[in-house]
Order: C-alpha cells, then sequence, then structure tokens
C-alpha cells in the first residue's frame, strides 16, 4: 500500500507552523549569542575566557563547551591563496550490515578512496575495496551474541582511517603538500562502550592517525551541516557568574539552550572565512590526548563554504595539534577545503562526494552478492535458503506482489 498523503496534510502543516513560531525564537537567541560573543571579542579578554574555562574544569563542574586554543574569540580568517600543487586523498566507507533472515551469516564494508593531484591537470586515481567478514570471531561478541550495528560502524570507521594512512604512506616522500580529508568527525564518537573490541580499534585508529604524522600528512575531519554547540557552551558559561558556576548551571545553555554553533557564526563569516580555533572539552577529546599524545588532540573550526552571493553554508573542520601548529599550513588546507566544495553546487567536498561513490553498494548489488554466496555454499554442499520472511519481503519490495489468502 502507498504513503497515504492525504491523511498527512494537517500534520504537515502544523509542522510547518511551529517550526516558523521556533525560528521567531531561534532569532531572538542568535542576538543574545552574539551580544556575549561580541562582548567578549576583543582580544584583551582571551586570557580571562581561558581562566573562565579553567575555573569551570577545576570545580568539576561538568563543562563539555569549548575552550578557544590562542585565538580571539570574535577573531575570523581568510584562507591562504589556493597552493599551486598539493595530493588531496580522502576516503569514506559504506557497509551490509548482518542480516539473521540471508542465507549465510555475514557483513561487508566498503572503503572508497580517491587521490587527487591538485594542479596537475592528471585524472584522479580511484580504488574501492571490499572486505567481507564472516568468521565467528568477526560476528560474535564476547558473550556469543551477534555483532551489533554500532560495532560494525565502528570498524568502518577504523578502516577509513586506516586506508588514508596507507595511500599516504604510498605518496610520503611527494613533494607537493600532502592533505588527507576523512569524512566526518575524528573523535571517533560512534565507538562506545557497547563495542567490545574498543580498545583494540582505538589502538589501529590511533596508529594510522600516528602513520599519517610520520608521513608529514596533514589531517582534517569534514563535517557538513553539524549540530554541534560547543561554542555555545563557551559563551554559556561566560554569560554566567563565576560563584554560579556549578554541574547544574552547566547543563544546559542557559539563555541560548538549544541553539547550534553555526546559527551566530552565519552572519560573522564571508565566504571560505574560518572562526577562531577551539577545543572541545569532552572526555573523548581528553582520550585522543591521553592516548595519543599533544599531538593528537584535536581542535576544530567552522568554515563558510558558500561562494559570493550565496546564503552562509557553514561545516566544521577538525585537526590534530600537529596540523595547527603551523598557521600558514593551516590557512593553505582552509583554502584547498574551500576549492573542493565550489566543485559542486551542493557546496561539499568533491574528494568526499566522489569516495562516497566509490565506496557506496547499492540495493541491487546487495542482492548480486547474496545470490553469489548462495551459489558458493550450494557447491560446497551447504544448504542455502533465505527464511521465509526474508524470500517474501525480496519478492513484496522488488515486484509489488499481490499476496492472496487462501481459505
Amino acid at each position: 500500500m502507498a504513503l497515504e498523503f492525504h491523511k498527512l496534510t494537517d500534520q504537515v502543516d502544523r509542522m510547518g507552523q511551529d517550526l516558523a513560531n521556533q525560528q521567531e525564537e531561534i532569532d531572538s537567541k542568535i542576538e543574545v549569542a552574539l551580544q556575549i560573543l561580541n562582548a567578549h571579542a576583543d582580544p584583551a579578554y582571551l586570557q580571562y575566557i581561558l581562566d573562565r574555562v579553567q575555573d569551570a574544569v577545576a570545580k568539576d563542574a561538568g563543562y563539555r563547551g569549548a575552550r578557544p586554543l590562542d585565538e580571539p574569540l570574535g577573531n575570523t580568517y581568510p584562507p591562504d591563496s589556493l597552493p599551486e600543487s598539493a595530493t588531496i586523498i580522502a576516503t569514506d566507507g559504506s557497509q551490509i550490515a548482518p542480516n539473521t533472515h540471508g542465507a549465510a551469516l555475514y557483513y561487508l564494508l566498503n572503503i572508497g578512496t580517491i587521490i587527487v593531484h591538485h594542479g596537475s591537470g592528471d585524472a584522479p586515481h580511484i580504488l574501492s575495496q571490499p572486505y567481507l567478514f564472516y568468521e565467528p570471531e568477526y560476528m560474535l561478541t564476547q558473550d556469543r551474541g551477534l555483532i551489533t550495528g554500532a560495532m560494525v560502524s565502528a570498524r568502518r570507521t577504523v578502516s577509513e582511517m586506516a586506508a588514508l594512512a596507507e595511500q599516504a604512506w604510498l605518496n610520503r616522500g611527494d613533494e607537493r603538500p600532502l592533505l588527507t580529508l576523512f569524512d566526518g568527525s575524528l573523535l571517533f564518537l560512534g565507538i562506545g562502550s557497547d563495542v567490545p573490541d574498543r580498545d583494540q580499534l582505538y589502538g589501529i585508529y590511533f596508529a594510522a592517525m600516528t602513520r599519517l604524522l610520520d608521513v608529514q600528512a596533514q589531517l582534517a575531519g569534514y563535517v557538513d551541516r553539524p549540530r554541534s554547540s560547543f561554542v555555545a557552551g563557551l559563551l554559556h558559561l561566560l554569560d554566567t557568574p563565576e560563584d554560579m558556576v556549578t554541574r547544574a548551571v552547566l547543563a544546559s545553555n542557559g539563555r541560548i539552550e538549544g541553539l547550534q554553533d553555526i546559527q551566530y557564526f552565519r552572519s560573522l563569516l564571508g565566504p571560505g572565512e574560518r572562526t577562531a580555533l577551539f577545543v572541545q572539552m569532552s572526555p573523548q577529546n581528553k582520550d585522543f590526548r591521553r592516548s595519543g599524545g599533544d599531538t593528537h588532540e584535536i581542535a576544530f573550526f567552522y568554515i563558510n563554504v558558500a561562494s559570493a552571493h550565496e546564503a552562509p553554508h557553514l561545516a566544521r573542520v577538525e585537526v590534530p595539534m600537529w596540523v595547527v601548529a603551523d598557521r600558514t599550513v593551516l590557512s593553505r588546507i582552509q583554502a584547498l577545503i574551500y576549492h573542493q566544495c565550489q566543485q559542486l553546487t551542493s557546496r561539499y567536498p568533491y574528494v568526499l562526494t566522489r569516495a562516497d561513490e566509490l565506496a557506496v553498494v547499492k540495493g541491487e548489488e546487495t542482492r548480486q552478492l547474496n545470490m553469489l554466496i548462495q551459489v558458493s555454499l550450494t557447491r560446497h554442499g551447504i544448504e542455502a535458503t533465505e527464511s521465509e520472511k526474508q524470500s517474501t519481503k525480496n519478492s513484496a519490495r522488488a515486484h509489488k506482489t499481490r499476496h492472496v489468502v487462501t481459505r
């Protein structure tokens, strides 16, 4: 049965009205946020801001907002001129999750990689690498349960970073600057306590990052349409009297609760410009510094990737500390990322778009792989059939079959 849109008309209209009402509230909060930011934008306030953050941490007040690195809160920075040459490597991944109703239990990771020699005129080098996992040690948890989707996603993330490191290693010694671009946050947020082999995965992930450092590759994580409010947490802290800083007070963002960072930075950033550098004061980032050292702590900035005469389009870019050590290099990375976002009308980095195209596994390809697995199992004398439930789903979705109930 098709979706009955006429039953959604009133609900969609109410949704539009509610969101319009919310926008009025958001606009009011944006004004408050800009007032707080402007009041602390002078470079003379930087040490005061750092002291406030340190005080909140010392009080164990559960502060999870941002800390300015060493740049004034209200500063904006244009990109450097575009480098004449550079090697840009990007990866992305996709997966086929385990299906208990399939002919065999497995999952698949497919990692797409693109290497662009910017300024050379050469065609990009592209490759994809699929990995099939079916052995019990990959499919089962320590208590013999089936691997979860979070565990598969964590392994995919590790594989993406490992692929970046491998290709950077193969391109080491190149005279051109080397930029490796990762899709998403560098902080590996998807690996929680529900991933039993998290320590091993963390080790592989950090080893890959260290390999990038060893070959003097620059690393950046690109987050499109970020919903983060790290700087909003900082503004709330600055809006709170020092003697009122407690866990309860910092549990929300007070007068600007619910506001996202990009909602007020939009009015400050011109095309290609970035904000000041910040460090997220989160347990994950503390783990990164503890595991990888000072060089592996993650900083971030927001950048407006829209072209001139377009509405601002902000992204968050995360970089390890070894990248921010040289601001000239950072500015060149900023220029390369902005240039990549001008290659497509969607204002998303070209290399990440291509990496996604290389990695994605389409529905028809999944069906072909399942058929290939069934043939292989049958050839080796193993009964290979999907469950009745899966067969019924496949039939209904592929051919719109009408099922007749027999009496």
